[in-house]
């Protein structure tokens, strides 16, 4: 593991996060409907313009099970980038159906860096896995005003994160 980079990949992430963060309570406040709003999809672009060198940072980092990492990363990152070109130039609900089927590969490809997080910190890096795995599981939950579920996940994925990069002068970064 390269610690230097798992700490940038992280840097990033938390980055997306809070802004997703601002998307979800946005979406949540205005409804379903905000979802093709040009602020959201804005907000969206920006986050999938982050998701590159977060996944490069933890490519880089050489974490427990790359493999996993790579394939659902990169599956996710072209699934959402397709949902992202439909939503932008059709404004079609399909594009935000789409870039939730891609999300649902996250969590997948966070197992590698759970695995190499657990390392470090068992409980910080469990926020972080099991934080996204409710962010992602809740975003359906929008379709039936319940998208607080996706709003707490996405707290607890922060609030691992944050407490790994406190841990991060250990790792003699």
């Amino acid at each position: 593991m390269n610690p230097s980079f798992l700490k940038q990949g992280n840097y990033v992430s938390l980055i997306a996060s809070i802004i997703i963060l601002l998307g979800l309570i946005y979406l949540e406040i205005e409804g379903i409907s905000y979802a093709l709003s040009l602020t959201f999809i804005f907000i969206m672009w920006i986050v999938w313009f982050l998701a590159l060198p977060s996944f490069a940072y933890y490519h880089l980092a050489r974490l427990e099970k790359p493999k996993i990492m790579d394939y659902f990363a990169i599956l996710a990152i072209m699934i959402t980038l397709v949902g992202l070109i439909i939503v932008t130039f059709l404004r079609e609900f399909l594009g935000i159906e789409i870039i939730i089927a891609g999300y649902s590969f996250e969590p997948i490809a966070g197992i590698s860096i759970y695995l190499t997080a657990n390392k470090i910190n068992k409980i910080f890096s469990s926020l972080f896995f099991w934080g996204a795995v409710i962010f992602t599981a809740g975003i359906p939950l929008y379709l039936v005003n319940f998208g607080y579920m996706s709003i707490i996940g996405d707290v607890i994925k922060i609030l691992g994160i944050i407490g790994l990069l406190s841990l991060s002068r250990k790792l003699k970064v």
